[in-house]
């Protein structure tokens, strides 16, 4: 409870025993192995969840009653071949990864943090490694920043340069928006992930994919280079800390304006005005009137900027995840797509101010499984359902034209983008930005196929050595198909943490 006391509100005794009572109990509950459940903060109200099944439980009787249903066996079988191996994916995001070795159980997760983290953001300058931002994508035409120090550039970060312990010093991401102002940051490599798929086939042709999965691999060690020969993803993913104000401008801006403009007008500087204010507090009694105005008028201001503080929170803490919608909570792992071949995130080919768009861990990795999938489904062969929507493309030609300039519309994924504004990462000149090419119905279609796909794989998940998380697709053939598993690209993923 150290936010708490830290923003001064006071600890109560009967708090103090509801917190210790939770603990408590949380300590024996993972005593047993439940290492998912941890205690989040609902309002007054401490709260048990369970991040396998994503079931709030507001008692101890709660908790125990769910830990013996028959959904939660389910999704713990799932789990046990899945996310409880001995080398777990390194991410707390809230909705699927739940391990976070840098911090203990005595941490709190709270369902409001977002309103507390919007005041303390101030002193959490050490969350990232920042930089003096330079404008290098002109340095050396192809889109990489010339850095000096021991730092790298993305072209660096080949699978053979890479070694265990990341001795090759952090990687720096230029052109980042960072409390409001457009930072280079500089992160450090977490691991690998391994992207593999089941394809099935009949009579000797590949005919579809029935799974497709990331395992985690971690860090580079002098026996995965001869062990794994796969290509590395022109992707990367980039984990935070999440904060309310993290890849968007200040929440507050609205505040300070409001703040600024109504502390007192600007004096004024006509001899009329400076006559009139003279004579105004010459007499005692309008002195006193006027610093009483003055008075009502700041608890006034004050009250207004209360309730458009509480507003701006507000919206801060409904936040959600664009792909699953699911919220998003404070001091959980979100991440974003780095292009690892301009080195810069894929939001930045959207916009020129640093903005970019964040996601939980786990989603942005499914995300990527889509597309990986659907790449690689369109280059089997031809389907009906392409020669269908290129006839419906025909017919809905002018609806995407503006200021007369026509975009060519497509309802396939050809490359990896970031799924709220369908940027790239390529380079841009000027203000000539990257275009979306998909509608957001057909965007819509795929996130309902990934949860789809995702809920598939709990209940029939790839057995592996390693975590992984992924999909699956069941036949709807009751043919007898051969499949075989083939790996396709290891995926880079980093930390922008100190």
């Amino acid at each position: 409870m150290a936010r708490r006391m830290e923003l001064g509100f006071p600890k109560s005794a009967s708090y103090s025993l509801r917190e210790q009572a939770a603990r408590t109990i949380l300590r024996n509950v993972r005593s047993q192995g439940h290492s998912y459940v941890e205690l989040r903060e609902d309002g007054k109200r401490f709260i048990f969840f369970c991040t396998l099944c994503l079931a709030p439980c507001y008692s101890d009787s709660v908790l125990f009653n769910h830990l013996k249903g028959t959904l939660h066996t389910e999704r713990l079988s799932a789990a046990k071949l899945t996310l409880l191996g001995p080398n777990p994916w390194p991410f707390d995001d809230g909705v699927l990864f739940f391990h976070k070795p840098v911090e203990g159980d005595n941490q709190v997760r709270s369902l409001n943090d977002n309103q507390e983290r919007l005041l303390e953001y101030h002193n959490n300058d050490n969350n990232l490694a920042i930089v003096s931002y330079v404008d290098h994508s002109k340095g050396n035409g192809n889109g990489h920043g010339e850095f000096n120090g021991n730092v790298r550039n993305v072209e660096d970060c080949s699978f053979e340069n890479l070694d265990d312990g990341g001795d090759n010093g952090p990687l720096v991401i230029p052109g980042v928006l960072i409390k409001d102002e457009i930072s280079d940051i500089r992160v450090r490599e977490l691991g690998y992930g391994q992207i593999a798929a089941r394809f099935t086939e009949k009579d000797g042709i590949v005919c579809g994919i029935s799974r497709i999965w990331c395992e985690w691999l971690g860090k580079v060690n002098a026996g995965l280079e001869n062990k794994v020969k796969v290509p590395v993803h022109d992707y990367a993913i980039v984990t935070f800390t999440y904060n309310v104000d993290l890849g968007r401008k200040g929440l507050l801006d609205d505040v300070k304006l409001l703040l600024s403009s109504s502390t007192g007008a600007e004096p004024e500087t006509d001899e009329n005005s400076r006559v009139k204010r003279k004579k105004c507090f010459s007499d005692s009694e309008d002195v006193s009137q006027s610093m009483s105005h003055q008075y009502d008028s700041s608890v006034m201001l004050n009250k207004s900027v209360k309730r458009e503080l509480k507003r701006q929170q507000r919206l801060a803490s409904e936040r959600m995840c664009d792909i699953c919608q699911q919220k998003i909570l404070t001091h959980k792992d979100v991440a974003t797509l780095l292009n690892m071949k301009t080195g810069r995130l894929a939001c930045s080919s959207r916009n020129v101010n640093g903005v970019f768009h964040v996601f939980h861990t786990s989603c942005l990795i499914h995300w990527i499984l889509l597309c990986e999938y659907e790449m690689s489904v369109k280059n089997l062969g031809g389907s009906k359902v392409r020669r269908r929507y290129r006839r419906k493309n025909k017919t809905k030609g002018n609806k995407y034209s503006k200021n007369g300039e026509t975009r060519q519309i497509k309802t396939q994924i050809d490359s990896v983008f970031c799924p709220a504004c369908q940027g790239t990462g390529i380079i841009v000149d000027g203000d000539d930005l990257e275009k979306p090419t998909i509608p957001l119905s057909e965007i819509f279609k795929y996130k309902i196929k990934v949860s789809d796909a995702r809920r598939a794989w709990m209940k029939s998940p790839e057995v592996l050595q390693n975590c992984s998380t992924g999909f699956h697709f069941p036949c709807q053939s009751e043919e007898t198909l051969q499949e075989n598993m083939k790996h396709l690209k290891l995926v880079h993923f980093y930390g922008a943490f100190v």
